[in-house]
């Protein structure tokens, strides 16, 4: 799973570089996104999901995992630049309560990245 990252303050921001995240590469990524954010020593997480146009089930329960591994260090996870297919996925379970969902990475970026 190709991901580009960089720390900004206390926040990593982890940009998913695939147009799918489905049942063969959720795994995968999972621990790419786990792996950056561990590596860069930051407390937040946020999602880049702009180039990201499908997302099934399996991808979505690989999210939960990793609000959860974030949440055990004492991190917030947020999400932003949904694809239309992709907001309605996170809709239709619900995901905006346990996410914070930005329509933009500059409005993502304004409420977890502190100033480094």
């Amino acid at each position: 799973m190709r991901i580009a990252a960089e720390k900004h303050g206390d926040c990593v921001v982890v940009v998913v570089e695939a147009p799918e995240v489905n049942l063969t590469v959720s795994d995968s990524f999972k621990e790419a996104v786990l792996d950056s954010y561990a590596r860069h020593g930051a407390a937040d997480l946020l999602l880049d999901l702009r180039q990201v146009n499908f997302m099934d089930s399996k991808a979505i329960g690989a999210m939960v995992a990793i609000r959860k591994a974030v949440a055990a260090r004492g991190g917030r996870m947020g999400i932003c630049e949904l694809h239309p297919h992709v907001r309605k996925v996170v809709g239709v379970v619900t995901l905006g309560t346990i996410f914070d969902i930005f329509a933009t990475l500059d409005e993502a970026r304004a409420a977890y990245c502190s100033k480094a």
